[in-house]
């Protein structure tokens, strides 16, 4: 079945902005046919973008939906979002969604995801590497339990991907092992063909732990921030989740964990490496309720110090300003960052973008709160050369959900 790349017809109505309402300069697209569709990353290419995500597979009967599936999916477009070509779908048969996106120096897409097996009902990473020339590898890694990818980055010797699992191990310091059924760190090392290199044990903490984010570190190395459930403590040490930095050798193996966070329901978004530390942004409040705020810290190099400062994102000065929450960062300009992610809740949330500077201090001017009818919402942001701002996400009405790609410079 052929996929449909739809403009919507209320783009009118979507385009307008509860701040910064200047639209002229906006541009906005989406991409899918029915059900639901949801782009989670954007990368930039020699002549536009690359997105990747999820799409629904559809099989009809004239008007009427038969079944229905969700399958990794990969789309070009040019530099005003016009796709290129029909979106490439992956992963043979199974469902799954692309989660990252990378593109390298020689135009080689990267993008990782997830699968899902059709008999045992569980997940397993996913790869797909798209080479200039058109062609392709793409694997699937099987373990037992579920596993997903997160994130991925270029190594030396291939790439280095950071997912989930859920297999048990037998604990026996807190960074090393695990309960039944909870979710931890899972780094996986493969060639440039992606192929494994070499098994990594998975670690994590006592409660559920899922990374966000890797990034290469300072001195060599890597690291990674995330979130973990820190149900296990007492009620006067912790509220919920906690973020968490934690450093990886080049071969992957860890060597310094640390819990950021204090007592507050916290969890991690994304993070940047920094000449002298690390910026990390989340959302602290419960999913949905009137409280739930962007958050910031600013870690120093040795990351066992306190911070160098942590705080609440104001983006409104009424105290009756709308909960809203972070999915991802990026730096912006020379000494600044890009946020994006969700304004509102429910059927009122909005796509959100706005810069902070290197204190995580809303700078004058440049937030954006882009919607209208429905639920939308942004996973990922990058910024170009020229300043531009790019976001993907999704726009829901009712039981149907499309691509979003926003464009627009502040």
């Amino acid at each position: 079945m052929k996929i449909k790349y739809l403009i919507l017809f209320m783009a009118a109505v979507l385009l307008s902005c509860e701040r910064n309402s200047d639209t002229k300069d906006i541009l906005l697209k989406f991409y899918g046919d029915a059900y639901e569709d949801i782009g989670y990353s954007v990368s930039e290419t020699d002549n536009g973008y690359v997105i990747t995500g999820q799409i629904t597979r559809l099989t009809r009967d004239g008007n009427y939906i038969l079944s229905d599936t969700n399958k990794v999916a990969v789309i070009r477009t040019d530099y005003e979002g016009n796709s290129i070509g029909e979106p490439q779908i992956f992963g043979g048969k199974l469902p799954g969604s692309g989660t990252k996106v990378l593109t390298l120096e020689d135009g080689t897409i990267v993008a990782v995801g997830y699968v899902v097996d059709t008999v045992t009902n569980k997940k397993d990473i996913y790869a797909v590497k798209l080479n200039p020339g058109g062609d392709y590898d793409q694997l699937i890694y099987k373990r037992t339990g579920n596993q997903y990818a997160t994130d991925v980055i270029q190594t030396q010797d291939g790439f280095l991907i950071l997912g989930t699992t859920d297999i048990k191990r037998e604990p026996s310091t807190e960074v090393t092992g695990n309960a039944a059924g909870k979710k931890d760190i899972f780094l996986l090392r493969v060639n440039n063909n992606l192929d494994t290199l070499a098994p990594i044990p998975a670690v994590g903490f006592i409660g559920n732990d899922e990374g966000v984010a890797i990034k290469h570190d300072l001195g060599g190395g890597y690291i990674v921030a995330g979130t973990t459930d820190r149900s296990d403590r007492p009620a006067s040490e912790q509220s919920g989740n906690n973020v968490f930095l934690l450093r990886v050798n080049s071969d992957g193996s860890t060597t310094q964990p640390r819990i950021v966070g204090g007592t507050l329901n916290e969890t991690a978004s994304d993070f940047e490496v920094l000449s002298d530390g690390y910026l990390i942004a989340g959302t602290i409040g419960d999913e949905g309720s009137a409280d739930q705020r962007g958050y910031i810290w600013k870690m120093p190099r040795d990351i066992y110090n306190e911070p160098d400062f942590m705080h609440e994102i104001v983006i409104e000065q009424s105290s009756a300003s709308a909960p809203f929450s972070i999915n991802a960062m990026c730096k912006y300009k020379t000494s600044s960052f890009l946020l994006a992610g969700q304004h509102g809740t429910g059927l009122s949330s909005r796509m959100l973008i706005f810069s902070v500077d290197a204190f995580g201090e809303l700078v004058e001017g440049r937030i954006k709160i882009v919607g209208g009818t429905g639920t939308q919402e942004a996973f990922d942001v990058i910024s170009d050369d020229s300043d531009n701002i790019i976001a993907v996400g999704s726009n829901s009405y009712e039981n149907n959900s499309m691509i979003s790609f926003l464009k627009f410079r502040f």
